[in-house]
């Protein structure tokens, strides 16, 4: 499951050192100026010397008032226990990732990106290959869908039901809502059927199983516009993102 901490106020502070503590095999990313995050090994080097960590932090025992100014204070902070998983999150919303020069991976190399189809993410996931977006499946009008349902296996994982995207689709199209991208009129049929679909509702706002409308709830969006949602927490709405664009082209 991915955990987001940002901000600079106490109250995150020690959210995201709590979860540093409690899961000291994950991973966590950083986000830099540029909109690249970098992952480090969520353990402090100098907490366990003789398992994997990172020296760019402190040990997650630091007060507020000491780790105030610091990157991992004030930068936006992806975290998991899978690297596909931060991995996947990274593609999904347009940023690029580089590992931490000050995590010890000479005695532990960062794994291998095994996530081309996210496997590593694990069950409870929906494998979100091009051949899912190209090979919709047939959806009665009227279907009701349920997402956000938590499954229990080492930590929280929320399920996407693919149906509901498709039929978001099929109402919506395959142009983007906010900026009207079309990837078949720009890269031709090779694309056809290709776009994100941006959830009004996070999950993590929710918490708990809940019914989905796909025409309600979901709008289909291009890449670039999906990572602009998403470039805070909570994302922005759709109106917010329309404006950018308008003030642009104004």
């Amino acid at each position: 499951m991915i955990f987001i901490f940002h901000g600079t106020d106490e109250e995150t502070h020690k959210k995201f050192q709590a979860w540093r503590k409690a899961n000291v095999d994950g991973f966590h990313m950083t986000e830099g100026p540029s909109g690249q995050f970098t992952i480090h090994y969520t353990q402090d080097k100098r907490e366990n010397s003789e398992g994997r960590g990172c020296m760019h932090q402190g040990v997650s025992d630091n007060e507020y008032l000491e780790d105030k100014d610091s990157c991992y204070t004030k930068a936006r902070k992806v975290c998991s226990n899978s690297l596909a998983e931060l991995h996947a999150w990274a593609r999904e919303h347009g940023f690029t990732t580089k590992n931490c020069k000050h995590c010890d991976s000479k005695r532990f190399p960062f794994p291998a990106d095994l996530d081309s189809n996210y496997s590593e993410i694990g069950a409870g996931q929906v494998q979100e290959t091009e051949a899912n977006l190209r090979l919709p499946e047939e959806v009665p009008s009227g279907l009701t869908f349920y997402e956000g349902a938590v499954q229990r296996i080492l930590v929280n994982r929320y399920e996407r039901d693919p149906r509901a995207k498709e039929a978001c689709k099929r109402h919506y199209g395959t142009t983007c809502f906010l900026c009207g991208f079309d990837f078949v009129g720009v890269y031709g049929e090779v694309m056809a059927g290709f776009i994100h679909v941006h959830h009004l509702k996070p999950f993590s706002s929710i918490g708990a199983e809940y019914e989905v409308d796909p025409v309600r709830d979901l709008r289909p969006v291009c890449p670039n516009c999906h990572a602009v949602l998403h470039r805070r927490e909570p994302p922005y709405s759709l109106d917010e993102v329309q404006a950018f664009l308008q003030s642009r082209r104004g």
